[in-house]
């Protein structure tokens, strides 16, 4: 028996019965194509989220916050007896003591209401150092950024967002002009350029000096949170080892203080997204179960109603070998043939839920699938009708071609 001769009986098979042939082919189309939908949208949801965090210094950010007030103890939430801060000293301290650290970036924020004469609007102030601009990979459109001057002499000076902009000034200048921040008056500098991240619009913040939003806005020397960026991606971890071994000789609570990576959170998004796909791998082994019993009961149909004419082959000298190769190809076609369909469907519903969702929030949103899972896909489509059309075909094999003639 040739390799061509089961693969044409087996297309003429479906051809004959197409209806039943779709049908049967129902639950690999639907685990295949959920398989496929989710994983693209899962893939290019995380590829956006890792992309987001280069534009904020990538593997090179290491974030270091103080220790938090409230913790969880025997079930419920209970507020420490104690309280420690980071401090302006530290970032000194830190660009000191740690030789593998370049810059580090503090921030103060809040929320602010900001006003233009007789124009209002909502925002937050982030009191930043000079390096922010840059390491943050946000440009100025118009004017400058905050300087080293500007931080020394607690300045109260702002750059602002472009929605702010647009809320207080239209399409006026601000460079120049005197806003109010939460009641208090400050020039404006400069505008930063337009920038969205994680699906915001970053445009309805507004920059101070942060010595003076220390100072002026806040009251103390406490700051929220560090940025600290390692010289190269790969001095991330041994920097923020060291950033904990100065923090320890300095702070009496320094054990407490929570040190980051960026790759520890990518790895977080990393294992949220494993976590998805093993549940629609789950579902979708379910849909596929389904659908492989679905194609082992037509396939002991199809045996059922092709006795004689595997009796007659028997006759003619086909061997038991050459009648289950003949319907584990059938099988293994039929469920290739759904994989085909699963793998069309998938990639019409990722694309699909990418359009509304790009639609929604207005900005582009990829939708993955690679060769690998395509390929992955129908290979596992094949084997599994090959698996449940065992039992079929072996059926079919051991049947002797005398009682097989004497079927009706």
């Amino acid at each position: 028996m040739n390799v061509i001769e089961p693969l044409v009986v087996a297309f003429s098979q479906l051809r004959a019965n197409k209806m039943r042939s779709f049908l049967t082919t129902l639950g690999i189309l639907i685990g295949v194509g959920s398989v496929m939908g989710v994983t693209s949208i899962g893939e290019g949801m995380r590829r956006q989220i890792v992309s987001e965090f280069e534009q904020v210094g990538g593997s090179k950010l290491i974030v270091v916050s103080p220790p938090r007030q409230w913790v969880r103890r025997d079930g419920r939430w209970v507020r420490r007896s104690w309280e420690e801060h980071l401090l302006v000293e530290d970032i000194q301290k830190i660009l000191e003591e740690c030789p593998l650290v370049e810059t580090v970036i503090p921030m103060n924020a809040s929320g602010a209401q900001l006003k233009y004469k007789k124009a209002n609007t909502q925002g937050d102030f982030w009191g930043v150092n000079p390096e922010f601009s840059e390491a943050w990979g946000w440009p100025v459109e118009q004017g400058r950024f905050i300087s080293l001057s500007d931080l020394k002499r607690w300045r109260k000076i702002a750059v602002i967002g472009q929605k702010i902009k647009e809320d207080l000034f239209g399409e006026k200048s601000a460079v120049g002009k005197e806003i109010k921040i939460n009641g208090r008056r400050y020039e404006v500098v400069g505008v930063m350029a337009e920038k969205r991240m994680f699906y915001e619009d970053w445009g309805q913040r507004v920059f101070i000096p942060f010595t003076t939003a220390a100072k002026r806005m806040i009251g103390n020397d406490y700051l929220d949170v560090l940025f600290v960026y390692a010289k190269t991606a790969r001095d991330a971890n041994q920097a923020a080892e060291e950033i904990r071994r100065t923090l320890r000789r300095y702070k009496q609570h320094g054990d407490e203080f929570e040190i980051e990576t960026a790759d520890a959170q990518i790895q977080d998004v990393n294992r949220i997204f494993g976590i998805m796909k093993l549940v629609v791998g789950g579902i979708a082994f379910v849909s596929l179960l389904v659908g492989g019993i679905g194609i082992m009961n037509i396939m002991l149909v199809s045996v059922t109603e092709r006795t004689r004419e595997i009796g007659i082959r028997k006759a003619v000298g086909a061997r038991r070998r050459t009648i289950l190769t003949q319907f584990l190809i059938e099988s293994g076609f039929l469920c290739l043939f759904g994989g085909i369909l699963g793998v069309l469907f998938g990639l019409g519903l990722g694309f699909g839920i990418s359009s509304i969702i790009s639609a929604l929030t207005n900005e582009p949103f990829p939708s993955v699938i690679s060769v690998q899972a395509t390929v992955t896909a129908l290979i596992f489509s094949a084997s599994w009708g090959i698996l449940f059309g065992v039992f079929p075909a072996w059926k079919a094999a051991k049947l002797h071609p005398v009682e097989a003639l004497r079927y009706e």
